[in-house]
């Protein structure tokens, strides 16, 4: 059908090649990455700074110089040569009567070995006693029944500041309706429990408790005086002190001696 022209795939015309020159290529802007990682590929100059080494008294920078050996030397003939021990009168006459006493010459009495011991046990520099201060917040509520208190820091809060005086009752009343008081970001993030609820409401005793309350006994002193006219409120008073006085058992110094 149609022209009858067979055409395979490989006959087809072949498609013209780009060509792209030089200064288009050079024109083109690097991608951005491009001096990221020209900045970030350069190795690390880490600068370590070296302090300066200071010598003690006893050390010496350097190597010994021919002075400083002639001193040395000096030194060591006098010092480092032994020397024979001098004993003092006391210390002869004490070694003779260990000597005698058959006890070794370096050995100490009883009583000198416990002075020294007690001298040797105590501290050359004697240091305060250091006082911890664990003061507890003063609101420490119980949430969980059986754990122990919240500990929290943050209160009580810090009272703000009120002046000591105000001009005016306008410039008072002022004051005191823009006043706020902050609130912390947990209070607006947290729910109220059950426990704190209760915790919040005032304590109330029961309306009817579930034993019976007996009354409280009066103190002799307290005790109103009987219903009759013999006696008036203060020689009623004076009643009972006199009674309390007599009740107390009668102090008899002149026969404590056959308790001793």
């Amino acid at each position: 059908m149609g022209s009858g022209i067979n055409m395979n795939i490989g006959d087809a015309p072949a498609a013209p090649a780009l060509t792209i020159s030089a200064e288009h290529i050079a024109q083109k802007s690097a991608p951005s990455w491009v001096e990221w990682v020209e900045r970030n590929s350069k190795p690390l100059v880490r600068k370590r700074h070296q302090e300066e080494r200071k010598l003690t008294k006893w050390q010496k920078k350097g190597p010994m110089k021919q002075k400083d050996w002639k001193k040395f030397f000096h030194w060591a003939e006098k010092r480092a040569m032994p020397q024979e021990r001098k004993f003092k009168e006391e210390e002869q006459q004490q070694q003779l009567f260990h000597q005698a006493s058959g006890r070794a010459a370096g050995s100490l009495d009883v009583y000198d070995q416990a002075d020294k011991l007690e001298e040797l046990a105590r501290p050359r520099i004697v240091n305060k006693k250091h006082q911890f201060h664990d003061n507890e917040p003063t609101y420490s509520p119980v949430i969980v029944l059986g754990q122990p208190p919240h500990r929290d820091k943050g209160r009580p809060f810090q009272p703000p500041y009120v002046p000591c005086c105000f001009q005016h009752d306008d410039v008072e009343a002022n004051f005191w309706s823009q006043l706020r008081f902050p609130i912390r970001k947990e209070a607006l993030r947290t729910s109220a429990t059950p426990r704190i609820i209760s915790l919040a409401k005032p304590r109330t005793l029961p309306v009817h408790p579930h034993c019976p309350i007996p009354p409280r006994s009066l103190d002799p002193l307290d005790v109103p005086p009987p219903k009759r006219k013999k006696f008036t409120a203060q020689g009623w008073r004076l009643h009972q002190i006199r009674l309390i006085y007599l009740s107390k058992p009668m102090n008899r110094g002149h026969y404590e001696y056959f308790y001793l």
